[in-house]
């Protein structure tokens, strides 16, 4: 009885104090890392003002926490494993695994969520798995003030729900007009339509604060890397040059083929023309050569003599 009479004055608090829409989450994900964030005051004043000693205010604080851990580990691939079933056994799951090879080394980014009360003890086993760890910071996001402002904006919707309804039914009662019970109908449509957007908000917020969230990055050390590799496959080599080759000659007999349909025909069809332009001049000058010939004096004298 106590704690609901603390909620119900923090929840009026809040609800007087905050004027705002809370912020969506998308399902599932979590927000970017950031750093820890001052105590939400319209909380403290709430819960200073309802009596709420330290301890149990921390319980009703809803914090979101986040980590981001670069590990450093001799065979990738079996820590990606342990952390699989450690994530399994602390009663989470794996959320996200992408895994790369580079310079025939396995790379692995994980992201886990786990319970937020598992939160350090998944921590503190993930740099046990580790020959060094590179990086691991925390994040937190206090979200108090929004989860009891959407709290409370939910049990005012609901309240006006229960009163349209009870309006509907007696304006059907009294055999009201049409047009007032489909008035009503619409506002309780809205109303009910606003309560599902609120309680999926608060659902998100819950699942975000319960599951808190690690993203891992798995590197191989440097010691783990083969001396000799066995990247070389000659027989591979000689497939290939078989098929460069193949382009190639395929290249050559492609280029020939186009220079048969597409590059002779145009040459014959321009030299066409030209050959013509040239009998012509030839045809031209050898007319004028014979007429500059046969009217030119002839300097012989016809044969003959008197007896």
């Amino acid at each position: 009885m106590k704690r609901t009479l603390i909620l119900l004055l923090l929840f009026s608090l809040i609800l007087s104090g905050c004027a705002s829409a809370a912020p969506t989450f998308e399902s599932g994900a979590a927000p970017a890392p950031a750093a820890p964030m001052e105590r939400p005051a319209a909380a403290d004043k709430a819960f200073e003002a309802a009596g709420v000693s330290s301890d149990q205010a921390q319980d009703l604080r809803k914090v979101i926490y986040s980590a981001d851990m670069t590990l450093i580990v001799t065979d990738t691939e079996a820590v990606a494993d342990q952390i699989t079933q450690m994530a399994n056994d602390l009663g989470g799951y794996v959320a996200n695994l992408n895994a790369f090879r580079s310079d025939n080394l396995m790379y692995y980014s994980i992201t886990l969520r786990v319970p937020a009360e598992q939160f350090d003890n998944a921590r503190a086993a993930l740099r046990n798995m580790a020959l060094r760890v590179d990086n691991d910071s925390i994040g937190s996001d206090d979200v108090t003030d929004q989860y009891y402002d959407i709290e409370a904006r939910l049990r005012a919707l609901r309240a006006t729900e229960t009163e349209l309804i009870s309006l509907l039914r007696e304006t059907r009662e009294r055999g009201g007009k049409v047009e007032d019970i489909m008035s009503i109908y619409r506002e309780l449509t809205q109303i009910q339509s606003q309560i599902e957007s609120q309680q999926g908000q608060l659902n998100r917020l819950d699942k975000l604060v319960s599951l808190s969230t690690i993203n891992i990055t798995l590197r191989p050390d440097e010691l783990a890397k083969p001396i000799a590799t066995d990247e070389w496959r000659p027989l591979q080599t000689l497939r290939d040059s078989a098929r460069d080759l193949v382009n190639v000659l395929q290249g050559l007999i492609d280029l020939l083929i186009r220079l048969l349909v597409v590059v002779l025909p145009t040459l014959i069809f321009l030299a066409i023309p030209v050959l013509l332009i040239l009998l012509a001049l030839r045809w031209l000058t050898r007319r004028l050569r014979g007429k500059s010939g046969g009217g030119k004096p002839s300097g012989d004298k016809p044969a003959g003599g008197s007896a």
